[in-house]
């Protein structure tokens, strides 16, 4: 079925989700465009309109969680570092089985980078001293790794579990996104 009188974003999630059905039934590696675009219902010169590489198709996934979880955290209203924390995990656990599948994939090392144009690239650190910002570093940095570790343990863990342990370990004065100006 072809797809038409749709948004550029709705016909990238198509591509994306194509994709990671199709990472249920083979190898990631193993996937052709041509399998991507006929699951997506798509044509190629869609497929390039938008993306160049498979790994770009898992970027713009990522992407999107992170967008998703940064909405629910501002519909929150709050600064609250904890609340901001376990929406994080909230977001990411309800897409555990497509995370689990590209991090079975070998794919999880594209979050960093997600991350790093999430918070670090941004207007807020570009404001920032050059020790505010290794502070963000440092920051993207451990969640970056406990989102890996959690994804290891196959996010058996439950969000607030996550939540808990990650404040347990997070020192008084230490970095928020919400401080970074200070």
């Amino acid at each position: 079925m072809k797809r038409k009188n749709i948004t550029s974003e709705m016909m990238m999630d198509y591509i994306a989700q194509a994709l990671l059905l199709l990472m249920k039934q083979k190898s990631y590696q193993d996937i052709t465009i041509g399998e991507i675009t006929k699951k997506a219902g798509v044509n190629r010169s869609t497929y390039y309109r938008h993306f160049e590489t498979k790994e770009s198709i898992i970027r713009f996934y990522l992407d999107s969680i992170m967008q998703e979880y940064q909405d629910v955290f501002h519909e929150k209203h709050s600064l609250d570092f904890g609340v901001y924390i376990q929406t994080m995990f909230e977001t990411f656990y309800s897409r555990s089985e497509e995370l689990l599948r590209i991090h079975d994939a070998g794919m999880s090392f594209l979050l960093l980078d997600v991350l790093n144009e999430r918070f670090h690239f941004g207007n807020i650190v570009e404001k920032a001293s050059k020790a505010q910002q290794f502070k963000a570093s440092y920051h993207i940095g451990g969640i970056y790794n406990n989102l890996l570790l959690w994804f290891s343990h196959r996010m058996s863990e439950t969000p607030a579990e996550m939540t808990k342990i990650t404040l347990s370990y997070r020192p008084e004065n230490s970095l928020t996104l919400f401080n970074i100006d200070e």
